[in-house]
């Protein structure tokens, strides 16, 4: 049997070069490697070899996207803004027949999939964000209050900071909002000088309930969620209150303005991008049990990459059902979170349960005031 042929477009960028690479390693799959610019590809599939090629295509063109998907088992889509593409190349691969994946979410996760598969939201945030309730509740019987957040530092792309000016525009998730049986929006405040456990220095912390946490919240049956992005620096948080006041200028223009905070927050400090959790709930023996978890790398691009090339491989393989589904709801996050820590370098994976021998795994639990 022919080995499946996987689509990436945006291949050669900082994320789908990522996802490429590890699925051209594991050799399961044939690959077409697909952008705007041909040459890029071309250098790309002349470095992982023979079982890969590249094509040319303009995700904002129709025509040029069901030529690119067509005869693909599998399309994962790493290009952006997904907030400006939408449901677009999604609607491609399921025309060719193919099953898709997107790092990001295009949007429509409510949209039908007919007898093909989607896995949205696949990469770091949204993505292993969304996957940190369900691998703290694995070992509890009742799970029952989740807190968690996102920080990073480093060079910010003009892509990413429009896809994360859309994603507030677009409803992604409700800025001071508390899951409490159902959304409180206004319910939280801003918390400066937060304590994280592995995190070089206090935060800035700004509620913002996602909608993939209020999803894990329902699942889990949880009576309470939170989450937070955070910030380390002043420069990218206030640039973002004042690209937000107002119709100012336009998206690009607002765009590069964060993008310029971000590298003045960033300068002359090692980069790092973070995720944590914790999970308050009843054990098997009856007792109150605390879980918490820290996920932190040097580069955000490299795990969001790994975590997109990881859902590809679990569609190829068939383990995800048809339909259209955000990648915490059908992705193990036991698998996910192994996965990382084999192939991502330098990464830290710290876990711990509360009655854990103190230092076992997380330095300085967070349990004093002004902590999360």
């Amino acid at each position: 049997m022919a080995a499946p042929s996987v689509g990436i477009l945006g291949a050669y960028g900082a994320v789908g070069s990522v996802a490429a690479r590890r699925l051209a390693a594991e050799g399961r799959c044939r690959l077409r490697l697909g952008g705007r610019a041909l040459e890029p590809a071309r250098r790309l599939a002349a470095e992982l070899g023979p079982s890969a090629e590249a094509q040319a295509v303009d995700a904002r063109d129709g025509q040029s996207l069901a030529a690119f998907a067509e005869g693909c088992r599998v399309v994962l889509n790493c290009a952006g803004p997904a907030y400006l593409l939408l449901g677009r190349v999604r609607q491609a691969a399921f025309t060719a027949g193919a099953d898709y994946v997107d790092v990001m979410d295009d949007g429509t996760a409510s949209a039908p999939g007919g007898p093909r598969t989607a896995v949205l939201s696949a990469g770091l945030v949204p993505g292993l964000s969304g996957l940190l309730p369900g691998l703290l509740a694995g070992t509890m019987a009742r799970p029952l209050r989740f807190t968690g957040g996102y920080a990073g530092l480093g060079a910010l792309t003009h892509t990413g900071a429009v896809d994360y000016l859309l994603s507030l525009d677009r409803g992604f998730g409700v800025p001071m909002g508390l899951w409490r049986g159902r959304t409180v929006p206004g319910a939280l405040r801003t918390d400066d000088g937060v304590r994280v456990p592995g995190l070089p220095r206090p935060v800035t912390a700004v509620p913002f309930l996602t909608a993939e946490v209020v999803e894990r919240a329902e699942a889990l049956g949880l009576e309470e969620a939170r989450w937070y992005n955070a910030f380390d620096g002043s420069f990218l948080y206030d640039a973002l209150n004042r690209v937000r006041v107002g119709d100012g200028p336009d998206l690009d223009a607002r765009a590069a303005e964060l993008v310029r905070a971000g590298a003045l927050d960033a300068a002359g400090r090692t980069p790092y991008h973070a995720l944590w959790g914790s999970l308050d709930g009843i054990g098997h023996e009856g007792a109150e049990v605390r879980r918490t978890v820290l996920v932190r790398g040097a580069d955000g691009s490299e795990l969001t990459g790994e975590v997109g090339a990881f859902a590809v491989s679990e569609v190829c393989a068939g383990r995800v059902p048809a339909g259209v589904h955000r990648a915490a709801e059908v992705l193990s996050p036991r698998r996910v979170v192994d996965r990382l820590r084999a192939v991502v370098g330098g990464l830290v994976v710290a876990e711990r349960d509360a009655d854990a021998a103190p230092g076992a795994d997380l330095v300085d639990e967070a349990e004093e005031e002004g902590a999360l």
